[in-house]
């Protein structure tokens, strides 16, 4: 037999404690409610009040998560370029990224990727050129100049704007002073040197039948010397391509759909360069003294080499040559460079030499040596030792246009040219 012990709402042992008999029914003995009663009556109860509570909270993490990602898609873009790449290429949403602006091809080493778009532009048209499209050929009436040359040819990321880099403002200087419709094809390749120029002139550049090849160079070919054990075909500081690749683990991609993921990874990998580097060894482990030592020994048989053979295949093209050498900055502004300050010595020798192998080919094929004075740029329109901004870019124009206007006005008394006389 069971018995049943009665508490009162102090959960104390009632003044009047009864053992009744019971068959397992509660038998209260007064009116007053009892504890147990209570904690039967109140569980239905509380069990709603959390289930209640637990949806509301769910609902509203739910669109509190829902507004993140809106926001995050929003905010996007603002993330570091370099890991919104990194993210791109892991989820293989823009294939553009995965070797940055560079494009590997198997005659030219290496070209800028087409189509290739940043700093709110489209960089390089489907030759990997920084201009419009143009015909293969040029069409009648329309006068067609080729600049080829390293990165401060193409400017690129220096100027963000394609139209603002001195060979497009060359473009609007001819037509305005002659009237004459212009195509310059801005065919520079940055870290080209006089080799990769060479290429892309024989694989590529010399089928778009230019009249005028403008050739700015003698900066790149000058890393060359820095380095021991010289060789002419420069295999001692060029070791091939080397690429960066970010390969995703198992469900991390479909993670990556997420803005709100895309955000943390942009943040995280935001260091990662996934740039292909075009393999050529850099000039920072090397000491200035060494430097210094390398390039007073070695002389610019590369260089030669290449720029003797390119300015002839131009001639032999039809097509008219003219050399603008190298531009550096001053020496205030260079020395003051983290970077490449304390190289200011070995590497103004070496641009140097190369000024003089450029010399060297004008005297001997009778062409125009465009050289620019070291004053005619400020120091304050440099960003480093050699790019500069746009005033320093229309300064390369106007210095080019008056190199090229006989040139021009002899192209216009030709009678095989006479479709360029100027408008009137």
């Amino acid at each position: 037999m069971l018995y049943t012990v009665f508490f009162n709402r102090s959960n104390h042992v009632n003044k009047d404690l009864l053992f009744i008999p019971t068959s397992g029914t509660l038998h209260p003995i007064s009116g007053e409610t009892t504890f147990m009663e209570t904690e039967i009556t109140n569980k239905p109860v509380r069990r709603g009040m959390r289930l209640f509570f637990g949806t509301f909270i769910f609902i509203l993490c739910f669109i509190l998560l829902i507004l993140a990602e809106i926001t995050a898609g929003r905010v996007y873009r603002k993330f570091p370029a370099n890991g919104r790449r990194a993210v791109a290429s892991m989820i293989d949403e823009e294939r553009v990224v995965q070797s940055g602006y560079y494009s590997q091809h198997p005659y030219l080493y290496y070209t800028h990727r087409s189509g290739y778009e940043a700093l709110s532009n489209v960089q390089f048209n489907s030759l990997g050129h920084r201009n419009d499209e143009v015909p293969s050929a040029p069409e009648p009436g329309v006068l067609r100049i080729l600049c080829i040359g390293g990165s401060t040819t193409v400017s690129f990321p220096y100027v963000s704007d394609p139209r603002e880099t001195w060979p497009i403002k060359l473009e609007e200087l001819i037509e305005k002073e002659t009237g004459i419709k212009v195509d310059v094809i801005n065919a520079g390749l940055n870290g080209g040197n006089s080799a990769d120029l060479l290429a892309h002139y024989i694989f590529r550049n010399r089928y778009l039948k230019s009249h005028i090849v403008i050739l700015h160079t003698g900066g790149n070919d000058a890393t060359a010397l820095l380095f021991p054990n010289y060789h002419p075909e420069y295999t001692h500081y060029t070791k091939g391509w080397r690429n960066t690749a970010l390969v995703p683990r198992p469900l991390e991609t479909a993670w990556l759909r997420f803005n709100l993921v895309k955000c943390v990874y942009a943040w995280w990998l935001q260091d990662i360069d996934l740039n292909a580097q075009i393999g050529r060894l850099g000039i920072e482990k090397l000491k200035p003294a060494d430097c210094l030592k390398n390039t007073q020994k070695n002389e610019p048989e590369g260089f030669r080499r290449n720029l003797d053979l390119l300015v002839r295949t131009i001639i032999q093209d039809g097509a008219q040559p003219v050399l603008f050498p190298f531009v550096w900055a001053p020496e205030d502004v260079f020395r003051k460079m983290r970077e490449y300050g304390p190289y200011y010595d070995p590497m103004v020798l070496a641009f140097k030499k190369n000024l003089s192998v450029i010399e060297e080919i004008a005297a001997k094929h009778n062409v125009i040596n465009a050289k620019l004075s070291a004053e005619a740029i400020p120091g304050s329109h440099f960003f480093d030792f050699c790019h500069v901004n746009e005033k320093g870019e229309a300064i390369k124009a106007a210095h080019m246009l008056q190199y090229l206007k006989p040139i021009i006005q002899k192209l216009v008394d030709n009678e095989k040219l006479a479709q360029l006389k100027p408008k009137t």
